[in-house]
């Protein structure tokens, strides 16, 4: 195989300068007979009887599959995906005999052309044989290997899938877009130390005679390939059946099995609630869920095979904090969403890939906050809209339905915009349709979709058609929500009378990029109210962009009423009327829109003075979404600073954990931006005033893990920040705590709320950081592990920080999963951010052949290490690097235009808004 790759690179220069031109197994340059990147829609899979066989002493795979095919058109070639795979022989197995097939492969298009001389393959059904082997990927996709380290120091191997979104052509040759669904026959041969586990129950098991063991496994449902998983491993499982019948089993090392069981039991709740919710039985008989001990993405929903990091699904009831049982839930919530929205229905093409992580990530919200109510994930899904404001904010963003081709484009889809905002845009939808009708459409968008493909506009005629849909039968009724006689609700009013546009309305928030600012100015009765594209940078940039505008559903309340009132803004100007004069007006009720809010003609004075005299008057949201909304408007020059500033004053009387921490999120970042620029003493002065303004609240957290899930939330950010800033009482408690849990070599229990805290002031000395390093090694919690890697990461050690960076690349002592996250959170430490630039830098090629081109943790990193960069030089630094990679090495990579963008924000910040704060801070003084 290595020779025949050094043969496939040599030609490379050649296939640039032919376009077209491909080996085929004579060794012979022909040319290739397709070339678009996607795939010919002439000849359609239907099924694949996949026989896989990986070898993990040579760390090697063996396969063949036999794929029946329906031609739709006659053809001379078929084209399908092939990725690094050697396929040594090819047949098409006709009636009479079968007959040797010629393969020819085009790199650059990861695709095989099957043929042969003089044959036309007709119209009508047809199946081929493909035999293939490779090398098991050294990488985080495809079919990859593993390893996992027992306590007593043992290596063990395994190895497992990761197929989305363009791998499953790199573990056998295939028809590797969404939309060729079909139906799958697996099985797996290994020996007999090992299991083997796949989308559907195991069948049975034959004995070979060479000593091996075959696992044969049902034919799966009708499904992408990307959605395929196997895994050969040696993992202990544990099993529970759904109130639906359905088998639920948790797999993980064996060591690690005793921590299974919650997720066990919020698998079996999930699973019961979509069921019912979506009207739509789990298709399947079985769902594993499998904590992976190399796995770079946070979970992938495979159906009938979801795997995990074993962080995002083992719980320690002992070490585990609740903010680690909120993600938990949070994660196995969105890949059970996702066995109906993306597997049961699948996006067409990668281009509307939010179909499916949008409302994976909407419904992990709607179905926690049913399920596990305990767990307040409410207060949460407003900083995912902030996030993806962010991004959206800036030129380098992209609709949330944009065409992509290639393998790196289609990597750099699964990003905050499409995941993030999509969820947004959706929760917008659902307020402005009601959560009644909103339900309805998609369960009828599910139901009259399920196994096939779609497109946006099948998801807003779903949700137009509610009451002339059928869908008032079986388990689901509709209760009257259509009939005219049953009293109206303002839901059904829509439907029966207003004739709601419902594509025309989404259509502007998912066919162009960005998002809607809403200036809004109030006149005695009458509100003016404008619209335009919320847009950070230049002024050129500005202007290039051209007119764009949204069909906005605007909700406000008034100083005289808290009843949510509704405006849909179409035009780019409008009046609405109150019924009477006002102190002030609220728009975007609790955020349920995606949109920023600028008040003129006094209308932040009157909020702001609201604030300071009762903040309560506003819900929690409502005062995050001020604190946010007015900094980004310093951001674009609409606000001076020091009213943002003036408005952030009353955070000193905040409890609640949604504005509190907006409020951090608004104002540190303003004192990093100087460490950047050496600025002590002004830094000082800034970080000496937020400690004063959350010193009451800091001064009330216990060291416990005592209260609701939101509060031991928000103890441990207090505690955190207030011990880096050396809070002198937090100082005094956190080390007497780290003294006596370092006496006990490690066993004494902490709280796991606020063990963070500790570990990072334990972490501060060379002494302390090694005795955690030393306890990361054997500990098996996953939880605890992310505890010490943060701490690890937070120390001011800058050659500790330099020696866990590079121990990471290697993935021996750190696993190389965990690198991404390693790498930005030393880039925010004020002595480690120079490091991780300079890592990033020399291990690029690393790094990009690890993750993967346009993958996520790659566009992670790049915008991650350097967005609190803020000087020229660190601009220019930036820029060269960057701009000397070619189009193979990630030059032309999104992130890498956020990147850039974003310290040119970060500069044109500094500089506009440094003098007036250094006046605002002398005023207030600290």
């Amino acid at each position: 195989m290595l020779l025949e790759c050094l043969y496939f690179t040599s030609l490379r220069f050649l296939i640039l300068l032919s376009g077209l031109l491909v080996v085929n197994h004579a060794k012979t340059i022909s040319p290739f007979p397709w070339n678009k990147m996607r795939l010919p829609d002439a000849v359609k899979p239907q099924h694949y009887d996949l026989l896989i066989h990986p070898n993990l002493t040579s760390l090697t795979f063996t396969g063949a599959v036999e794929i029946l095919l329906e031609v739709e058109r006659d053809t001379r070639a078929l084209i399908l995906h092939s990725k690094r795979l050697h396929v040594s022989r090819a047949l098409l197995l006709a009636s009479r005999r079968p007959l040797d097939l010629q393969v020819s492969e085009y790199e650059a298009h990861e695709q095989i052309a099957l043929s042969s001389d003089g044959l036309t393959f007709a119209r009508g059904s047809h199946v081929v044989r493909l035999e293939f082997s490779a090398n098991l990927s050294d990488s985080f996709h495809g079919f990859y290997k593993g390893t996992y380290t027992t306590s007593s120091g043992v290596v063990r191997m395994m190895a497992s899938t990761q197929f989305e979104a363009t791998h499953a052509r790199a573990a056998f040759p295939c028809f590797d877009e969404p939309e060729f669904k079909a139906n799958f026959t697996i099985r797996i041969q290994r020996e007999p130390r090992y299991i083997s586990i796949s989308n559907m129950p195991k069948s049975r098991t034959v004995e070979l005679s060479n000593g091996l063991l075959e696992d044969q496994f049902d034919t799966t449902v009708k499904m992408s390939t990307y959605l395929v998983a196997f895994i050969v491993c040696d993992f202990h499982s544990i099993s529970k059946k759904s109130q639906h019948g359905v088998e639920i089993s948790v797999y993980a090392v064996p060591e690690k099995i005793s921590q299974a069981e919650y997720a066990l039991n919020t698998a079996v709740t999930l699973l019961d609630f979509y069921d019912d919710y979506f009207d739509i039985p789990y298709p399947l008989p079985k769902h594993d869920l499998a904590a992976i001990p190399d796995f770079q993405s946070g979970a992938m929903e495979n159906w009938g095979l979801s795997t995990y990091r074993e962080s995002g699904l083992l719980f320690d009831p002992e070490k585990s904090s609740s903010s680690d049982k909120q993600g938990i839930t949070k994660v196995i919530a969105h890949e059970l969403a996702h066995q109906w929205f993306g597997n049961l229905v699948t996006m067409q093409w990668w281009n509307d890939l939010w179909l499916n992580e949008g409302f994976a990530k909407f419904m992990e919200f709607v179905s926690v906050n049913i399920t596990h109510p305990e767990l307040q994930v409410g207060d949460y899904f407003m900083e995912k809209c902030f996030t993806a404001m962010s991004v959206d904010s800036l030129s380098s963003s992209h609709p949330i339905s944009t065409p992509v081709e290639n393998p790196a484009e289609i990597g750099e889809m699964f990003d905050d915009v499409s995941y993030q905002k999509g969820a947004c845009i959706l929760t917008m939808l659902r307020d402005f349709l009601s959560p009644e009708a909103f339900k309805y459409g998609i369960i009828l968008y599910l139901k009259k979709h399920s196994y096939q493909n779609t497109v946006n506009a099948d998801l807003w005629e779903s949700l137009t058609n509610i009451c002339t849909s059928g869908l008032d039968s079986g388990r689901l009724k509709l209760d009257g929500f259509c009939s005219k006689n049953t009293g109206e609700t303002p839901a059904s009013k829509w439907f029966m009378e207003d004739g709601v546009d419902v594509q025309a309305i989404m259509d502007t928030w998912t066919l162009q990029e960005g998002f809607p600012l809403i200036t809004v100015e109030v006149k005695g009765r009458e509100v003016t109210l404008k619209q335009e594209r919320f847009l950070k940078g230049a002024e050129s940039s500005k202007s290039s962009q051209g007119r764009v505008l949204w069909q906005v559903p605007l909700t406000y309340i008034t100083s005289h009423s808290h009843t949510v009132q509704r405006f849909l803004l179409k035009s780019e100007r409008d009046v609405l009327y109150l019924p009477e004069e006002v102190e002030w007006v609220k728009f975007n009720v609790d955020l349920r829109g995606f949109y920023i809010v600028h008040y003129e003609s006094g209308g932040w004075d009157a909020l702001i003075k609201q604030l300071q005299q009762d903040h309560t008057v506003f819900s929690s949201n409502d005062r995050a979404s001020l604190i946010h909304d007015i900094f980004q408007l310093v951001s674009i020059e609409k606000v001076l600073l020091d009213k943002a500033l003036n408005l952030s004053v009353y955070l000193s009387s905040e409890s609640e954990i949604m504005p509190v921490t907006q409020g951090f999120g608004e104002l540190v970042p303003l004192y990093k931006l100087m460490e950047k620029r050496d600025m002590e003493e002004l830094e000082n002065q800034m970080k000496g005033h937020l400690v004063k303004l959350f010193q009451r609240l800091i001064d009330k957290q216990s060291w416990s893990d005592e209260g609701s899930v939101s509060e031991r939330v928000l103890r441990n950010y207090l505690l955190l920040f207030a011990c880096i800033r050396r809070y002198p009482s937090c100082v005094s408690t956190a080390t007497d705590l780290f003294q006596k849990w370092k006496e006990s070599d490690g066993k004494m229990r902490l709280p796991a709320d606020v063990s963070l805290v500790m570990l990072t002031e334990g972490a501060r000395t060379d002494e302390g950081w090694d005795l955690l390093l030393e306890k990361y090694v054997k500990s098996v919690s996953p939880s605890e592990k992310r505890l010490i890697k943060a701490a690890l990461s937070y120390s001011p050690l800058a050659h500790k920080l330099e020696w866990l960076l590079e121990k990471s690349i290697d993935g021996q002592i750190l696993k190389t999963q965990d690198l991404p996250s390693l790498v930005i959170s030393v880039s925010k430490n004020p002595k480690g951010y120079k490091l991780a630039w300079e890592f990033l830098k020399a291990n690029w090629g690393k790094l990009v052949k690890k993750f993967d081109l346009g993958s996520s943790a790659i566009s992670r990193m790049v915008v991650g290490v350097t967005d609190q960069y803020s000087t020229r030089e660190m601009l220019e630094e930036v820029q060269i690097f960057f701009g000397s990679l070619t189009q193979e090495q990630g030059s032309g990579l999104r992130s890498i235009q956020q990147a850039l963008q974003k310290i040119q924000e970060n500069i044109r910040w500094m500089d506009k808004n440094i003098p007036p704060l250094k006046v605002w801070l002398d005023t207030h003084g600290s």
